[in-house]
This record gives C-alpha cells, sequence and structure tokens, in this order.
C-alpha cells in the first residue's frame, strides 16, 4: 500500500487531468475504507485467532457448504444427462414409429403391431407355464422334506 502511495503523487504529472482526478479520488477512498475495516477487524480476527474452536466450527461449516454446492453441481450435471437421454430416447423412439408408420402404411403398421402382441402373449404364456412348473417341482421338494422330517422325529 505505501508502495501507491509513493507513486500515486506522479500519477498528476504522467495522466491527464481528465483521468488522474476520478483515479486518485477513486485510490484515496479505496485506501481509506482498506484502513478503517483493517483497524476495526482486527480485534475480531485476534479473537478469533485466540479461540481456535471458534475458527475449527467456521472451517468445518465452510467446508460442509462448498461440500453441498459441489454436491447440488453434481446432481444437476447427472440430472441433465438424465433428462437428455430420456428425450433422445423418446424423440428417437417416436420418429421410428413415425417412419415405420410411413413405410407400411397404416393397415400394415396395425397388422405388424396385432403379429408383435401375438408374439409376445405368447413368449409370456410359454414363460408363466414354465415357473408355475418350477414353482409346483418346489412345492413338492418342500412337502418330501417336511414328511422325511416328521419321520426322523418319531417318539422322543
Amino acid at each position: 500500500m505505501d508502495f501507491i502511495q509513493d507513486y500515486a503523487a506522479l500519477l498528476p504529472r504522467l495522466l491527464p487531468a481528465s483521468f488522474a482526478n476520478p483515479l486518485l479520488t477513486v485510490l484515496t477512498t479505496t485506501f481509506g475504507i482498506g484502513r478503517t475495516l483493517t483497524t476495526h477487524l482486527s480485534p475480531f480476527l485476534e479473537r478469533f485467532v485466540a479461540q481456535p474452536d471458534v475458527v475449527t466450527v467456521l472451517a468445518l461449516l465452510g467446508i460442509l457448504y462448498i461440500s453441498l454446492k459441489i454436491l447440488d453441481m453434481v446432481y444437476r450435471t447427472v440430472m441433465f444427462w438424465v433428462n437428455l437421454v430420456v428425450r433422445l430416447v423418446f424423440w428417437g423412439g417416436l420418429l421410428v414409429v413415425g417412419m415405420w408408420l410411413w413405410q407400411r402404411g397404416p393397415e400394415g403398421f396395425v397388422e405388424d403391431l396385432q403379429l408383435l402382441g401375438e408374439y409376445w402373449l405368447g413368449q409370456y404364456e410359454q414363460y408363466s407355464t414354465e415357473v408355475r412348473s418350477f414353482q409346483k417341482q418346489k412345492e413338492g421338494q418342500i412337502r418330501m422334506q417336511a414328511a422325511k422330517q416328521e419321520r426322523k422325529r418319531g417318539w422322543r
């Protein structure tokens, strides 16, 4: 600060008066505010430095605030990409269905949908019968194990 004050006296000689006077006014006001803040805030800063508990709590609060801001940025980034993918899939699917309808016509499109529905219903029925038979097999195994344990118990 002393360095600038030493050279501030040379400004009126080096710069035109229309530029030097407002610059000097801004500089002197800024340095005056800086000195005032330094004299009034230094006792508070010394008190905080003397009490490390307060400094530790303030540092932890600052770290918590910064980490939450970073977490918020990461969340917003992930949500942006998820929304982008969802929108691309939606509009891409709409485009594919539109091209399919254009290619096959309305009657062909309906026929294709009926064939797809029949195929997937057949697959569903096949897998559901397999699941039912698997469940019956497991129930039979559990009943056999329970019957064996009943025979083992006997009289005690």
